[in-house]
Formats: C-alpha cells, structure tokens, sequence
C-alpha cells in the first residue's frame, strides 16, 4: 500500500475476493476513528468496515508526526467548508431530468435482468437474498394518475435492457427503487432552490451546477402503495416457498 508516498505492506489474515461496493460515510460518532474511512453492506448482507490507508500509515508510524501534524491542520481548516456536504447517488430521471437521494438511505446498487422480474398482482417483484423484493419504478410513481394505473398493468417487455436498480431499507420496509440511470455519486452541499412541484419529490436543489430534484422516499412508498406489512408478508411467503 501507498500512504503520502510511502510504500508499506498490510499484514492480513486472509484474502477473500475483490468486490466493486457502494461506500457509506462513518456516522459522526466514528469519524475520530481514524483507521477507517466509511463502510458498505456486502452481498452477503454483512457490514463491512473500508479502512483508511492514510490512518493506518499513522497509527503505524508509517508517515512521520510532522506529516500527521500538517494533515490535521489541514483537515482542521477544511472542516468548516466540508461540515455541511452531504454524499448524494445521482441518477437520470424522466426525460433530461435528474434526481438524487441521500447515499447514506441506499443499502446496494443491483442490476436485474427483466428475466428475474415477475408480476404480483399489479406490482413488479424479484425474488432477492430469500425474500420476494416490490420493484417501485420510479417513472411510473411520478406519473399523472390516470397514466400510471395503465403502466401498473404492464409486465417489463422480454427486449429491454436490465434494470438499474436503488436497493434500500426505510421503517422496515425493503424495496427496489428501479431508476432510468445510475450517473454518480457526488459530494456537495444541497441548498434548497425551489419547493417541490409535484409528489414524491422533496425539494429541488443545485448539485455540480444542475437542477436536481431530491426524492421524498416515504411519499414514494405511500403512492406505490408499499407497507411494512406488505414487506413482512412477502418475506414469510418467500420462507414458505422456499
């Protein structure tokens, strides 16, 4: 490993895989910690520490105090600016749209062919880690309603692409959020531009110079009409078919 242009060998027990994942940042409490820099859920569902190859070269004398000390200063002066940014997921929304959700509300980023998509009544499933997991699209959530009940009846066509898919995990209820667009994750500050002008939507905001509209997660489970109890139940009917 390389820390301020100093090469060190990391001691481990064991090497398990490499893994593209969604980095989460530390919670205030932890950021102090200085051998790691945030965490991510992996695909066994397990929460997993990323270390801080910067710290642990400190922690080990690896780079010099007068190093840790100019580095501290500098966070220290940075600190202030930084304090009130927040690590947002940006994806393409309907037509040249773009919308955002706080990346600390996102568990993964899934990609599901239309082949694993089955139809439950009106609504999309995928059966995902022992649970039948609803897929809310977010196109037809933000449509006029008259519009959106025809595009409830309508299974996903067997020629389209797989889905980009936001999993998350909001008061106990796991849902997939299917998006047109994965296009970043960014750090910035959301300062409020304009109210929202229609549901599911909180507010509009400016990130890296676009207008971005940042999604109302509960609005989005109340129009698609997913509970808690509707998560609990298709979980047990899983467990039972399985």
């Amino acid at each position: 490993m390389q820390a301020d242009d100093r090469q060190f060998g990391l001691v481990v027990d064991e090497i398990n895989d490499t893994e593209e994942i969604v980095v989460k940042p530390l919670r205030k409490q932890l950021k102090t910690v200085k051998t790691f820099a945030g965490s991510s859920i992996m695909g066994d569902g397990k929460v997993a520490l990323i270390l801080d190859v910067l710290g642990l070269a400190q922690r080990a004398n690896v780079v010099s105090e007068a190093r840790d000390h100019a580095v501290s200063e500098k966070i220290a002066q940075s600190a202030g600016a930084a304090s009130d940014k927040q690590t947002f997921l940006l994806f393409a929304g309907l037509g040249d749209s773009r919308m955002a959700i706080p990346l600390d509300t996102l568990a993964r980023l899934e990609e599901f062919p239309v082949s694993q998509v089955e139809m439950s009544g009106n609504e999309w499933v995928t059966q995902y880690r022992g649970q039948i997991l609803p897929l809310v699209r977010l196109a037809v959530v933000l449509e006029e309603r008259r519009h959106r009940l025809r595009s409830l009846q309508a299974p996903p066509t067997a020629d389209s692409g797989p889905l980009q898919v936001l999993v998350m995990h909001h008061d106990g209820i796991s849902f997939g959020l299917v998006v047109e667009r994965i296009l970043d994750i960014v750090e910035a500050r959301a300062d409020v531009k304009s109210k929202a002008t229609r549901p599911a939507v909180l507010y509009t905001v400016v990130i890296g110079e676009r207008v971005t509209e940042l999604l109302d997660i509960p609005a989005i489970l109340q129009i698609a009409g997913v509970s808690a109890d509707h998560s609990e139940a298709t979980t047990k009917a899983a467990g039972v078919a399985n």
